[in-house]
């Protein structure tokens, strides 16, 4: 590992608003503070605007919400999360010179969806516990479709029996797929509700990196379409029911841009589900277009961790992404150490 204890010029030392003993803490950021001491770093450490990069570089940063990342979230994996985000947070000012874009996504969910317990119902009427999995062949003898569903997402009960078929299709489908079976998971991520929000430290580090560069954050919504999961930013698990009505989505075009970029910079929550699942889907785009841009993608493997019970999905994804020509980096090795980098981005002019 390269010295991490000397910054290269380019790099930046964390600025005065940077707490990491409140990286773990749920606070409302002081904008004032963050808009001061913005700009005041910009001007120190003569930092040019985005609009003038050359280079442009992006750090997607994958669900680091509440919901997972502090302790009290409905789906925490502290306290790897709460190492993860702070890594990250080091890693943005450290490099707020040459990071031109951030983008962010955001698990956004509702209580009727069909990967939450008030989607289904046992033999005795009762919503199943959390992290049920749900096998093909499991639906119509050991649980089953809640029949409010069938109102509460369509508005009428005459669309039940559809319902019940697709629930059929949706567990076969994902095997049929690759993919990993259904998992029930505890109510998270609800729109507006505190587990939504982006980890207060980290945002703080955004809108900073924001101001200080003249740059615009980026958020992609997913997670809130009721019949399919939704693990990755560029679409669902499942796109066509039974019939054929789309009941998913998936975006070439958002994952082109990323691609267009010098270096693509990934990191969040959580290496075993949705980080896996984008990288996945990005993959999948570069094997079409242009199996060397892989080679562009950097992930960052101290700013992600895997929901416990599920290391090994997220290693093998990871053995699969390094076999891809991808690149797996630690965010304290200096960006201009790792393999592949344009060394022209970290020339000041």
């Amino acid at each position: 590992m390269a010295n991490t204890n000397v910054l290269y010029k380019y790099e930046l030392p964390t600025p005065p608003i940077f707490d990491p003993d409140r990286v773990s803490e749920f606070f409302t950021p002081s904008y004032d503070e963050i808009m001061t001491g913005a700009q005041q770093w910009r001007t120190v450490h003569n930092l040019k605007p985005r609009r003038k990069d050359k280079y442009s570089i992006a750090v997607t940063i994958i669900d680091q919400q509440k919901t997972f990342c502090l302790k009290d979230g409905e789906l925490s994996i502290a306290p790897a999360s709460i190492s993860d985000t702070s890594n990250i947070c080091e890693f943005l000012y450290r490099n707020m010179r040459v990071i031109s874009d951030i983008i962010l996504t955001l698990d956004t969910h509702y209580l009727f969806q069909i990967f939450h317990p008030l989607f289904w119902i046992d033999k005795d009427g009762n919503p199943p516990k959390g992290f049920t999995t749900v096998l093909p062949g499991d639906v119509g003898r050991s649980i089953f479709v809640n029949p409010e569903m069938a109102y509460l997402i369509f508005g009428d009960m005459k669309f039940l029996p559809w319902l019940q078929s697709y629930a059929i299709h949706y567990t076969d489908e994902l095997a049929r797929l690759g993919k990993p079976p259904l998992v029930i998971w505890p109510v998270h991520g609800r729109l507006a509700s505190p587990g939504h929000a982006l980890v207060p430290s980290l945002q703080e580090a955004v809108d900073f990196h924001d101001i200080a560069r003249w740059s615009r954050t980026q958020y992609r919504l997913k997670g809130d379409l009721p019949l399919s999961e939704y693990y990755s930013p560029f679409g669902t698990e499942v796109v066509k029911a039974h019939d054929g009505v789309t009941v998913g989505e998936e975006s070439d075009k958002a994952i082109e841009d990323l691609l267009k970029y010098e270096a693509l910079v990934i990191a969040g929550e959580a290496e075993s589900h949705c980080v896996r699942a984008a990288i996945y889907d990005i993959l999948k785009r570069i094997m079409v277009q242009d199996p060397n841009l892989a080679k562009r993608v950097y992930i960052l493997e101290d700013c992600t961790s895997s929901v416990p019970g599920f290391e090994q999905q997220g290693k093998d994804a990871i053995a699969d992404f390094k076999k891809a020509g991808m690149n797996v980096v630690n965010s304290k090795v200096p960006m201009k150490d790792w393999p592949g980098m344009n060394s022209d981005i970290f020339e000041l002019h």
